[in-house]
């Protein structure tokens, strides 16, 4: 079942976050207070409101307790940031990613409930994005020509095996270039096993790492 994602506040940020997570074709609902900003991304994703986080009775109608991940973009504006958060906890929504526009509000989203903090500099609306779109990704940095390079953990089910024997790079068109296992980095070998809970960094195109993902996490 695809992941749903709910972005609040489409400024920049939360523009490219929004249309980001619509294009690797999750299901996700927009909303801001300002028309003009629904208007720009409407044509990008269906499920868009005009909407006021900071009432508890708005998000109950747009039924966000099913929502898997929210995320808030509100921007430099504490006070509807802080409601919004107490009104997402208080609807179920476990996990809650919020950008801060100062070091010192990261303790006090924190303290209410976001399950991350993230100032614009840390790390690009896109990046954050991808890394969001599987549990099992932990990082996410973009190279060129639609390559990237992630850290991805090995799921639980997966049954150890040699890389000669998974043949990552026919498969997959993937490449693994380092393996932590135990807090230890090391540059693999065709010998050389992979197990469940090992992090591998993977080279490659968007879309071939996303197979990949699945393949190690299905």
């Amino acid at each position: 079942m695809k992941k749903s994602f709910l972005v609040i506040g489409l400024g920049r940020f939360g523009y490219n976050i929004a249309k980001t997570l619509s294009d690797l074709d999750l299901q996700v609902l927009a909303i801001d207070i300002k028309e003009e900003n629904v208007n720009k991304i409407a044509s990008f994703i269906p499920q868009c409101a005009i909407a006021d986080s900071t009432k508890k009775d708005v998000l109950e109608e747009l039924n966000v307790s099913n929502i898997d991940h929210a995320v808030i973009a509100i921007g430099n504006n504490l006070q509807s940031t802080v409601l919004t958060i107490i009104n997402l906890k208080n609807l179920g929504v476990n996990k809650i990613t919020v950008r801060a526009d100062e070091e010192s509000h990261k303790e006090i989203y924190k303290m209410l409930g976001a399950t991350e903090v993230i100032l614009p500099e840390e790390a690009s609306a896109i990046s954050l994005a991808n890394q969001m779109s599987s549990d099992s990704i932990l990082d996410y940095y973009e190279l060129e020509n639609d390559y990237v390079m992630v850290k991805v953990v090995v799921g639980e089910k997966f049954e150890s095996q040699s890389l000669i024997d998974l043949n990552v790079r026919n498969r997959f068109d993937v490449n693994i270039v380092g393996v932590i296992n135990n807090g230890k980095f090391i540059i693999p070998r065709g010998p050389d096993k992979l197990h469940p809970g090992n992090i591998l960094v993977v080279v490659g195109t968007k879309n071939k790492i996303k197979k990949f993902d699945n393949y190690l996490n299905e």
